[in-house]
């Protein structure tokens, strides 16, 4: 699974549009050295998130397992390659193995940083808006306390929307969007 994830992380550097997807094959150079070093801090099972900076750098957003073992979301842009510093993004410090975000999406937002979104297991949906370098909003707003099947965020310009397909306990789903008109400060249901 590393090499799948490393696989992925070269791939969207090299070609791909925004997208948060899920890991794919292949191939591994001598140039992913620190690819490899952020494989190995993510659990196999887990989702990357990515998208591209103003400048169509990658930025990518993931379950991050630091070195005393604790768990939390992170996200880090990328040069040419190399990871530009890793932002902490939530404080929960879970020391539990597996993942525990299964849905990762981020966007950049329309004038001011970055939007991100992701469910925790048996908690729901959360919203945090970050600047990149060191400032998130705390604390996360939770969106829901469902577990959801889909999240699906959208920014444009200071309009951002976030839409997801929530499990209902009889295996029925419902779909939800909110919209928010102030770059994420507040949002509606629509």
């Amino acid at each position: 699974m590393k090499q799948k994830i490393i696989g992925f992380i070269g791939l969207l550097m090299a070609c791909c549009p925004a997208a948060a997807v899920e890991v794919g094959p292949d191939a591994v150079n001598d140039e992913d050295i620190e690819l490899r070093q952020l494989a190995d801090r993510i659990p196999s099972n887990c989702r990357v998130a990515a998208t591209r900076d103003a400048n169509g750098q990658p930025v990518f957003f993931w379950q991050h397992t630091f070195s005393d073992g604790t768990r939390d979301l992170v996200m880090a842009a990328s040069l040419e390659g190399r990871l530009q510093g890793i932002r902490r993004v939530t404080y929960d410090g879970s020391r539990s193995l597996g993942c525990h975000f299964p849905l990762l999406a981020i966007v950049r937002g329309g004038r001011w940083g970055w939007h991100l979104v992701w469910m925790r297991m048996n908690k729901g949906v959360y919203y945090a808006r970050m600047d990149g370098s060191a400032w998130v909003s705390t604390p996360p707003k939770r969106m829901t306390t469902d577990d959801v099947s889909h999240i699906e965020l959208v920014s444009n310009n200071n309009q951002v929307r976030l839409s997801w397909l929530e499990i209902r306990s009889d295996g029925s789903t419902s779909l939800h969007r909110l919209v928010s008109e102030d770059d994420g400060r507040s949002w509606e249901r629509r």
